[in-house]
Order: structure tokens, then C-alpha cells, then sequence
């Protein structure tokens, strides 16, 4: 989601006028920007690519010849590479920015870098505690990791306070069991589906 003004900021604007009430001069100085409008502005620009990013991802999977869904994905990659970038310029400007830390995590996850991901995302939820899409993209990390107990109890918190996340959580959860990474411990899969089936809707 785009930002169009932050909360925790108040960005004032001055109407010049020309004394008497005459015609305004042709040249006018150049405003110059704050620190948290170009910390929005750079985490705008990072929305948009990886926006981008997510329509290589959706043409790579709907792509049947494995090339050229290999090269979509790459061409995605790239995008959330130019996405990373401007996200950590966003938080250069604007270190509180919350929403910036939790994009940037998304980010990372996608390019594969868990650590700096989650580190991102402690960073958001520091900020911001109860900011659900972050609850979410960690919970997802976790998944990824093979960290069931704490995707299990990220979606305990969003069925309490974000029922649209917790139903997010719960299909990227479904998603997770039906091709599970290879590399986890045994029995993990098992127990959770166990969990999904006592816990989750049909």
C-alpha cells in the first residue's frame, strides 16, 4: 500500500503572494523537500517495483515452458533488488517509518535473505507492535524456515486483532503444507497439519 502522508509527520505548505495583490513572479524558489517527504517518496517508488515484481511472479506461474518461468522469476528478483533499495533509502531519510522496515523485510524474503528480513521486521513491529501486515510477512519467513510454533502463534495473533491477515496467514500455511521445504525436522509436516485440522476452518 502506497502512502500518501504519514501520521506521525505534519507537513505545513505556504501560499506566496505577491505584495498588493499584483501577479506572482514567473520564477518561483524551489521548494526543497523534507527528510520524511522524501522518505515517502522513495518508499512509494519501492511500492511500485515491487509491484512489478509481483506481475513477473503471477506470469512466471502461469508460465508452462520452466525457461521462460525461470526468466520472469529472474526479472522479479531484479525488481525486488530495486525495490530493497528504495526502501532502505526510505528508512535513510526516515528511520520511524515503519511501513518501509516491513516492505523492506517482504523484500528480502523474496531475494532468499531471512536474516536480514527478520531483521527487518523486528525493526517494524519495535515500532509498531500490532502492525499486522509485518505480523503477517514474518509469519510467512517463519514458515520458510520450518519455525511452525511461531507461524502458529503469529496467526493466533491476527485472528485476534486482523481476521483478513489471519485468513492471509492461513492460506500461505495451506500453501506451505501442500510443498513444504525439504530440508525439516521429522514429523514437522505431520504435526502441523494436525494443527490446521483442529484449529483451522475447512
Amino acid at each position: 500500500m502506497r502512502i500518501a502522508f504519514i501520521t506521525i509527520f505534519m507537513f505545513a505548505s505556504t501560499a506566496v503572494f505577491a505584495a498588493g495583490g499584483g501577479s506572482m513572479p514567473m520564477s518561483t524558489p524551489t521548494v526543497q523537500k523534507t527528510p520524511a517527504e522524501k522518505a515517502v517518496d522513495s518508499y512509494n517508488a519501492g511500492i511500485k517495483f515491487r509491484d512489478k515484481a509481483w506481475k513477473f511472479q503471477k506470469r512466471a506461474a502461469a508460465e508452462s515452458e520452466p525457461k521462460k518461468a525461470d526468466k520472469l522469476i529472474s526479472k522479479a528478483d531484479k525488481q525486488f533488488l530495486k525495490a530493497i533499495k528504495r526502501f532502505r533509502r526510505a528508512i535513510k531519510y526516515e528511520p520511524r517509518l515503519y511501513q518501509a522496515h516491513a516492505s523492506l523485510g517482504y523484500a528480502l524474503k523474496q531475494t532468499g535473505d531471512f536474516p536480514a528480513a527478520m531483521a527487518a521486521y523486528k525493526q517494524c513491529l519495535k515500532l509498531r507492535p500490532n502492525y499486522t501486515p509485518a505480523i503477517e510477512y514474518q509469519a510467512e519467513a517463519h514458515l520458510a524456515l520450518g519455525e511452525t510454533d511461531k507461524a502458529r502463534q503469529a496467526y493466533e495473533q491476527l485472528a485476534r486483532i486482523d481476521p483478513l491477515k489471519a485468513n492471509e496467514l492461513e492460506q500461505a500455511i495451506r500453501a506451505w503444507l501442500e510443498n513444504p521445504p525439504a530440508d525439516l525436522k521429522p514429523g514437522l509436516v505431520d504435526e502441523m497439519r494436525s494443527w490446521v485440522a483442529a484449529n483451522l476452518s475447512s
